[in-house]
């Protein structure tokens, strides 16, 4: 229905484990991303009302985040994509990395994050030596960042574009492969590498996230102190994660395909796809047409021209594909400068 569907290789490793060889379009909104407080509002906030039969696919009904009875829109859990990929490839075995992973928190061209990348590079380098560096494709663009973390000793690596459908394969060969995971912000990648029993931390400066400030850093260590804590344990982070993103509501193949609207081919989510939500999202940018009640959009108060600098980027694509063999636990790439 929606581009973000298939952002970070989501829908590619729901087809895989579905057992299709195409990726097809959804019938409803698939979230994306960890969320600190209800997708209805963070991810599905431009879209207050969807065609009959649609459906708002969310991770977990047990995150702390949010009350699913008592949020604005009904919503159906099936877990997140990664834990699928992540069942998919459990015997696969991959050599240590021997280093930290660091996820900073990143920049979207909307977006702007008030953090300093040379604080958190000279503490990583600190407290987990030379470590290998995950960068946002948004970030990826602007060498004057990718030289901060060289110069402190770190290798700096991508998942690849947020359209790419090894992205997700990437995530979780560095969150397996690390000796711990690091970020300045409780984030999906941290999650994601406690949910795979990896040992986490979240420390450095405070973070600042656009129009919400620092509200995300704030409700992250009220909410979740267990990832905060030094003295937090494995396995105390690891069942927290895995309720955070819904290993209680995975689903087997054939009900994964009749929630995602895959059991038989339809015209209208394509048609969404290519035509409707373009327009739905760009009314709702240009603040002609009305978004969810209690929208959390840390763009907000940027002005519409922002979303025109990078027109491409908004709008839909051809799908992607799935990934196949050793591709779905890809090696991450390493940018240049």
């Amino acid at each position: 229905m929606d581009i973000q569907n298939h952002y970070y290789g989501h829908s590619a490793a729901l087809a895989r484990h579905a057992g299709l060889d195409s990726v097809r379009h959804i019938d409803g909104l698939l979230q994306h991303g960890w969320t600190v407080r209800s997708p209805v509002t963070v991810h599905f906030a431009d879209f207050p009302r969807l065609p009959r039969g649609a459906r708002r696919l969310v991770w977990s009904h047990a995150s702390r985040a949010w009350d699913p009875a008592q949020d604005t829109a009904e919503t159906t859990a099936i877990g997140a994509p990664f834990l699928y990929l992540s069942a998919m490839t459990a015997e696969r075995t991959i050599d240590p990395l021997g280093a930290a992973v660091a996820f900073p928190v990143h920049d979207t061209r909307v977006v702007k994050i008030g953090a300093e990348d040379s604080a958190l590079a000279r503490e990583l380098a600190e407290r987990d030596g030379p470590s290998v560096v995950c960068l946002h494709p948004e970030d990826l663009g602007r060498p004057e960042r990718l030289e901060v973390w060289r110069e402190h000793g770190h290798r700096v690596v991508s998942a690849g574009e947020r359209r790419d459908p090894l992205f997700l394969g990437r995530i979780l060969r560095l969150v397996r492969g690390a000796r711990r995971v690091v970020s300045n912000q409780l984030s999906t990648a941290v999650v994601y590498a406690a949910a795979e029993g990896t040992p986490t931390a979240v420390y450095g400066e405070g973070v600042e996230v656009g129009a919400l400030g620092s509200e995300v850093a704030r409700r992250t260590r009220e909410l979740w102190p267990e990832f905060h804590a030094e003295d937090a344990g494995i396995d105390i982070r690891r069942a927290l994660a895995l309720d955070e993103l819904g290993h209680p509501s995975l689903r087997d193949p054939r009900e994964l395909s009749g929630l995602l609207g895959w059991d038989h081919r339809r015209a209208r989510p394509a048609m969404s796809y290519w035509f409707g939500a373009p327009v739905r999202k760009a009314g709702a940018v240009l603040g002609i047409l009305e978004r969810a009640e209690g929208a959390q959009d840390a763009g907000s108060g940027a002005s519409p021209l922002v979303f025109l600098r990078h027109p491409l980027s908004h709008l839909p694509g051809r799908l992607p594909r799935v990934p196949q063999g050793e591709e779905l636990l890809a090696e991450p790439l390493e940018p240049s400068l």
